[in-house]
């Protein structure tokens, strides 16, 4: 993208609406859906994906397992015929087990146990690795689109994004075709699932530079949307109950996908907003006093003899053009318009504290969803009740649309004007907020971040509890965690660090918590492995961990103390206060004062 575009005018309000909406609709469709494992993992293992995997004699009784369960809705459509038949379709399907020895018959759950978890464990440890790539490229291709945002149209990466979608379905409707010998492909599937839910998620984070901000919600609907996508699956398990195809399913499905590709290939097509910033402006200032005059360009015609008027009618034109000559100058800073080095932000304390905490919450969600039918069915012994909790598990996921809104209303999306206008003014130079809106944007993060930490702890205490109509409680507090997590990350960083190290902060954030992701699945093997399907001792360890998320708010409310003690001081004496202190020289202070007689121009330019 052109770092020129301005927006296109008289875009219609109808188109605009089109686009949120659609955006909106296809991100609660598509983007997140991988987070439903729990309802496609019984799907896959019916198609017999990896069954090669498992014993003859597991297989076997799971034929016979499913051809049980399956009696209610057969006798659903034989309603007359089907009871004379039973006993001896029972008899006949009893006879297919090859036995060696007689032995005395044990309870059916007990049975179910046993197999399921010495014969079949490594059909569970590989689809639960099919899983574990898919959530980590999901996470993961977050970090190069945010690299390549600023030279590819958000339009193009919404189209890689669909097709790698439609590419997941076709390859996962190609694995079911014949499972025996395409299994393997399931992988390949599950990580296109993951790169196009992620560029689908990303492109709707980022329509407002196309359309300019479409209101303080939009962004907590558009991760509500992503988390609550998490019920598609649950959906196709209804489906496939009800005796519809799986691959049936999965195609269309892919289909749906398409008209995706084509609503972006005509209606995406708008110039990216991103003139007219306080932002944008600063750094168009400084190249434009920096660099050597040419000639335009016929199509850049307006914008050079605006910018010729603006700068006749500077009063301090020859201030402005001394600061930026940086080589002549020896008392200036040279980053004075960059503020602090990003080092100091990633070493910072509260970063590397909340770092910490938010690796170790988004390990233990995924290895939550990836175990969840395990510890069902630990709890209930019984293939129905982990089927109708599981279901429960997927459908309460829509609450998310709910919790991510919430969570920002609680943060404060409201714009305050500020107390003192210098004091903004110094704070707009270093790239920070005034001292006022971080007080009470910091005071925010700690009630939010109390909370969290209170929740994270309840669930922790609901999931080491056996009780299986408690873990619906369980379920409600996975759905306020997950939505709620990446909304107070980001106001995180935004409220306590200088704006051009957003993108730095929230990538690292990206790269770690997406590489420890990874260890969910050396969890999983050994909760199939040691502890024979039992997690208590894997969330007994994470609830421990999560008792050091208190250092996070501890952290926040000494710094909102030492906050309001440096307003007070910059009340007392018109100084700057000490943060803005540490980024805004005396020079910049000087232009501060200097620009602010000439309002006009600046908001032309």
């Amino acid at each position: 993208m052109a770092s020129s575009s301005i927006c296109q005018p008289g875009l219609a309000p109808s188109r605009r609406w089109w686009l949120i909406s659609t955006a909106l609709t296809e991100t609660l469709l598509f983007s997140g859906v991988l987070l439903g494992w729990n309802s496609l993992l019984p799907i896959l293992k019916s198609q017999g994906i990896y069954s090669h995997l498992c014993d003859t004699s597991a297989s076997n009784f799971s034929m016979v397992e499913r051809s049980l369960d399956l009696l209610p809705h057969l006798q659903a459509h034989n309603s007359g015929m089907w009871e004379e038949d039973e006993d001896v379709l029972h008899i006949q399907l009893m006879l297919s087990i090859p036995t060696t020895t007689a032995q005395t018959p044990e309870p059916r759950g007990k049975r179910s146990q046993e197999h399921h978890g010495a014969e079949c464990k490594q059909q569970d440890d590989i689809l639960n690795l099919a899983f574990t790539l898919g959530s980590f490229f999901l996470g993961f291709t977050l970090l190069p689109l945010q690299m390549l945002l600023d030279t590819v149209h958000p339009r193009q990466l919404r189209q890689i994004g669909s097709v790698s979608f439609s590419l997941s379905c076709l390859l996962l409707a190609y694995v079911c075709s014949n499972s025996a010998r395409l299994s393997f492909f399931l992988m390949f599937s599950m990580m296109l699932s993951g790169i196009g839910g992620a560029c689908i998620m990303f492109t709707t984070l980022t329509l407002p530079v196309l359309l300019g901000n479409p209101g303080p919600l939009y962004t907590a609907l558009v991760l509500g949307c992503f988390s609550a996508s998490a019920t598609v699956f649950t959906l196709m398990r209804v489906m496939y109950s009800a005796g519809v195809s799986f691959l049936s399913i999965v195609l269309a499905y892919g289909g749906l996908s398409c008209l995706m590709f084509i609503n972006c290939f005509f209606c995406w097509s708008i110039q990216p907003c991103n003139a007219g910033t306080e932002g944008s402006y600063s750094i168009h200032l400084k190249w434009k006093c920096c660099e050597e005059q040419q000639k335009p360009e016929s199509g850049e015609m307006s914008d050079y003899s605006l910018q010729q008027r603006f700068f006749k009618s500077l009063g301090q034109k020859e201030r402005i053009l001394r600061f930026s000559q940086r080589k002549t100058l020896s008392f200036r800073r040279p980053d004075l318009q960059k503020g602090p080095p990003l080092s100091d932000s990633l070493c910072s304390p509260v970063f590397i504290l909340h770092l910490f905490m938010a690796s170790i919450v988004q390990l233990w969600l995924h290895f939550y969803v990836g175990s969840i039918n395990h510890l069902l069915q630990y709890l209930s012994q019984d293939n129905i009740s982990t089927a109708l909790y599981s279901s429960i598990f997927g459908a309460l996921q829509v609450l998310s649309l709910m919790s991510a809104p919430m969570t920002l209303l609680l943060l404060g999306s409201r714009q305050q004007k500020p107390a003192n206008r210098k004091e903004e003014d110094y704070a707009v130079i270093a790239g920070m907020q005034s001292p006022q809106k971080q007080i009470r944007g910091v005071r925010r993060l700690t009630v939010v971040f109390t909370l969290t930490i209170i929740f994270l702890c309840a669930f922790g205490v609901v999931c080491l509890i056996p009780s299986l109509e408690l873990q619906v409680l369980g379920f409600l507090l996975h759905t306020v965690l997950r939505s709620s997590l990446f909304v107070s990350c980001t106001m995180l960083y935004v409220v306590l660090y200088p704006a051009n190290h957003f993108g730095g902060l929230i990538g690292v954030h990206i790269l770690v918590s997406m590489l420890l992701t990874l260890g969910q699945h050396p969890l999983f093997l050994v909760l199939t492995n040691h502890l024979q399907g039992d997690p208590f001792w894997v969330h007994a360890s994470f609830l421990t961990l999560s008792l050091l998320g208190f250092t996070v708010p501890f952290y926040l409310h000494r710094l909102q103390s030492d906050t309001a003690k440096q307003a007070k001081s910059f009340t007392a004496t018109p100084k700057p206060p000490s943060a803005v202190r540490l980024y805004a020289s005396s020079a910049a202070v000087q232009f501060a004062e200097g620009t602010e007689e000439s309002k006009e121009p600046r908001t032309a330019s």
